[in-house]
């Protein structure tokens, strides 16, 4: 069982090497050269001994498995090691709207698409887009995060093609500006595979701002065009 640090984002970090292999292709860049690079940030960001130790063995060797448990600080680290090593020069690294796509973003938005294919299937399966966000999406969030984390967890159906997530991610250390990013682009590759129209999603209020001090919620507002109808 995992500890309170510690959550089922096995499927997540497996992910993110697939989504790392996918960007190199698109680049031209040698996956072999990223990944290494990739590495030696996270042991950097890592900053002891025996969390360096945790990368090595947990992150760099052997399977990472769907159902594996980490500790929450390693996908934090491994996220911000993938962003710095593969933005595009000059490119924010954050964002909070997916009219502006990030690393970050393209992260969440590839791992979206990819568990509605397959890990997560059964939540995605014929499912609308309103569906998905107030029924599935809560049941995936308590998966990965656990009970205790998923009660911070709010959606609200605000309208047609209108939804209102609402999250405090503040006790997780896996908690970060970046990882909102991420989210945003989860919750945009979602609405995708769940076939909505024209999705936008913005993240309105960040309670992660000024280092993580504000302690507040994180508020995501989602829209799209029903069919037949206006945004």
């Amino acid at each position: 069982m995992a500890s309170e640090n510690e959550h089922q984002l096995g499927d997540f970090v497996k992910g993110r090497f697939l989504f790392i292999e996918e960007t190199c292709k698109k680049g031209g860049r040698d996956l072999d050269e990223a990944v290494a690079e990739i590495k030696s940030e996270c042991l950097r960001l890592a900053a002891s001994p025996e969390r360096r130790q945790i990368i090595e063995k947990k992150l760099f060797s052997g399977a990472v498995l769907p159902s594996s448990t980490l500790p929450d600080w390693v996908d934090k680290v491994f996220l911000e090691a993938m962003s710095r090593v593969l933005s595009p020069p000059g490119a924010s690294p954050i964002t909070n709207s997916s009219r502006n796509p990030c690393l970050a973003f393209e992260s969440g938005r590839f791992n979206a698409k990819r568990q509605a294919a397959t890990v997560f299937r059964p939540f995605f399966a014929g499912k609308k887009p309103a569906q998905w966000v107030m029924k599935d999406f809560p049941i995936i969030y308590r998966q990965c995060y656990g009970p205790e984390v998923a009660k911070t967890l709010t959606v609200e159906e605000i309208g047609p093609g209108r939804c209102r997530v609402t999250m405090n991610n503040h006790g997780l250390e896996k908690a970060s500006v970046l990882d909102c990013s991420t989210a945003v682009g989860y919750l945009y590759g979602a609405l995708e595979a769940t076939g909505a129209k024209e999705p936008l999603v913005t993240h309105t209020t960040c309670g992660l701002i000024a280092g993580g001090r504000s302690g507040g919620p994180c508020v995501f507002e989602l829209s799209w065009r029903e069919e037949g109808g206006a945004k």
